[in-house]
């Protein structure tokens, strides 16, 4: 089953020069968590309000749990749930206000209400803040509270546009096992971030959008054979020039006093070597979502100028 299908959908705003999204076609399967990637202003957002039947698509058709959006929008928004991005909870309203009344309004009642809202309060650590107004808690508690909201609910599927923005740490982690949890119970969910991180932690299936198309997608396996190599070894610049580290695979200047080479494992012991005898600090990884991501995006980028 598909939680949801769009078909070549594209959307202009009214006196925009370009379309926001342009002739995307994906499928959501149901019970995955599915990632969209992109710069600012790519279209991810706009994407997620089309589905949320936030917004009318100009053309193109998308169907959200077998449902259209826009001749069955009222069918839709009973059976999902929304983070939005740049949300914001009312001020004079608590925390166990906001997750409440929003429980008490889609319909639950008042016994199950109670134990919902104290349940998520307790698990992203808002419980003793419980009964302080929304203007008065830190910006990443305001957060959270919207991430309640939209999970206490009993929904199939979830909308997480940037859940974790302005989050530490911590927080963010308890975001993550949040919706870990919902997607063991079965639930679908489309989230949106710019944290990498958070995408190879919690993905089945991502898209990268640039400038409103898609420009790959895959799981994180699929993505990162987009760079041939399957290692990088960022090594300290000090004494040292690109052409010297060319030889052994793609290098790159990270900006931060590291020239970053995109290498296959048999070079990783003569890379190794040279840096340890100039006694140069240097580190191994694997190729990373981030550093895909900045592959496919500066490239189309730049193919575009």
């Amino acid at each position: 089953m598909l939680a949801i299908e769009a078909e070549r959908v594209t959307k202009v705003y009214k006196g925009s020069g370009r379309p926001a999204l342009e002739a995307v076609s994906l499928q959501v399967e149901a019970g995955k968590v599915f990632t969209l990637l992109g710069r600012n202003g790519a279209g991810k957002t706009t994407f997620v309000r089309m589905c949320a039947t936030q917004l009318m698509p100009t053309s193109g058709s998308i169907r959200v749990l077998g449902c259209d959006v826009v001749r069955q929008a009222k069918d839709i928004r009973g059976v999902i749930s929304v983070v939005p991005q740049e949300g914001r909870p009312l001020r004079a309203l608590t925390p166990w206000d906001h997750v409440y009344n929003w429980l008490r309004i889609r319909g639950e009642g008042k016994q199950a209400a109670k134990e919902k809202t104290g349940e998520f309060l307790r698990r992203l650590e808002l419980w003793d803040a419980r009964d302080r107004p929304a203007m008065n808690l830190s910006g990443g508690m305001k957060q959270k509270i919207l991430v309640a909201m939209a999970m206490a609910v009993d929904a199939k599927l979830l909308f997480l546009d940037e859940p974790t923005i302005g989050l530490d740490p911590v927080s963010r982690r308890q975001v993550w096992s949040a919706i870990k949890d919902w997607k063991a119970k079965g639930g679908s969910i489309l989230l949106t971030t710019h944290y990498m991180d958070e995408a190879e932690v919690l993905s089945d299936y991502i898209v990268i959008i640039d400038k409103g198309s898609v420009i790959a997608q895959g799981t994180i396996q699929d993505l990162r054979r987009v760079i041939p190599q399957n290692t990088r070894i960022d090594i300290s610049k000090d004494g040292l020039d690109r052409e010297s580290l060319e030889p052994y695979g793609s290098v790159v200047d990270t900006g931060a006093g590291m020239l970053r080479v995109f290498t296959f494992e048999s070079a990783v012991r003569d890379l190794s070597e040279l840096a340890l005898k100039r006694n140069l600090p240097f580190t191994v990884s694997p190729v990373t979502l981030d550093d895909v991501f900045v592959h496919l995006v500066g490239s189309i980028s730049e193919e575009r100028k």
